[in-house]
């Protein structure tokens, strides 16, 4: 890359990630420019008209030769943004989606609606902790335990709960096994992705952690376990779960979850776009 004002690099960033098929390529290229001049986004658009610094160019090149390689954007910066807040995250963790901000709107929601003051929540396959943390700052009433079979995870989620100040119960072990008791809430972002499809996915999912993934040959090979777990675990009323799918998977998980829950309210819940998004079951 030679000499060139900031906003001319944006554009030939973008024309680099744009011909291999990146898509976003625009945002992508103001982001990997802020993460190789630390720049925030003000002191970018400040300085469109200057000379791009030359000493930071060697270490923007290695930045879009990565992301050229399909190495996640979040990845690369090393962080992402959820429940209006911003995650550590690495290849240690899957990156959390906006989408999965529902369980988090679910739970809330559901301890107020049932005036639960101190609810006892459990966020199982935590990850990168995003879902337990922003639950736990934004009802810090509540008592909060994550567990994930990841002890790599769950460095990135103790990080995650420190700097944005969290209070989390964090345990390491298979679903619950590692908890105690009974719980008014449990939440859970699973794998559920089909063993073949996994392959044909998007290159820059294939590059998060497998095993936050794969679901096995019929998606609910982590589920199945997990609504085993969920029903000895929480409490027989005024309790709820609610758990993440793939909309593919959403009719064997229905089936399973209405013969395992006879006597709650069970039902699937879409999105803002109206697209398939968990499992709701719901002892009233």
């Amino acid at each position: 890359m030679t000499t060139k004002t900031v906003s001319t690099l944006i554009k030939a960033v973008t024309a680099q990630l744009s011909a291999v098929g990146i898509e976003d390529p625009s945002i992508n290229a103001r982001l990997l420019i802020r993460q190789a001049f630390r720049w925030s986004a003000t002191r970018q658009l400040s300085n469109l008209s200057k000379i791009a610094p030359t000493d930071q160019l060697p270490l923007l090149e290695s930045l879009v030769a990565r992301r050229i390689n399909r190495e996640p954007l979040s990845y690369i910066t090393g962080k992402t943004e959820f429940f209006k807040r911003q995650f550590t995250v690495d290849e240690r963790v899957l990156i959390p989606r906006a989408e999965s901000e529902q369980l988090v709107v679910q739970a809330i929601g559901y301890a107020r609606k049932c005036g639960i003051e101190n609810p006892r929540i459990a966020d199982v396959g935590t990850g990168s902790g995003a879902i337990a943390i922003s639950i736990a700052l934004e009802m810090p009433s509540a008592e909060v335990f994550a567990t994930d079979i990841s002890s790599e995870a769950l460095e990135v989620a103790h990080m995650n709960a420190c700097k944005l100040g969290a209070e989390v119960k964090f345990a390491q072990g298979n679903l619950l096994a590692p908890l105690q008791g009974k719980f008014d809430i449990i939440v859970s972002n699973p794998p559920y992705i089909k063993s073949h499809v996994i392959k044909s996915l998007e290159a820059e999912i294939t590059r998060e952690p497998r095993i936050a993934l794969d679901g096995g040959p019929d998606g609910i090979k982590v589920i199945a376990p997990l609504l085993e777990e969920i029903e000895s675990m929480l409490r027989p009323s005024y309790s709820a779960a609610y758990v993440e799918i793939d909309p593919p998977i959403a009719d064997i998980v229905l089936k399973t979850t209405q013969a395992k829950f006879p006597y709650a309210e069970v039902s699937i819940l879409t999105d803002l776009a109206g697209l398939i998004r968990c499992i709701s079951i719901e002892n009233n």
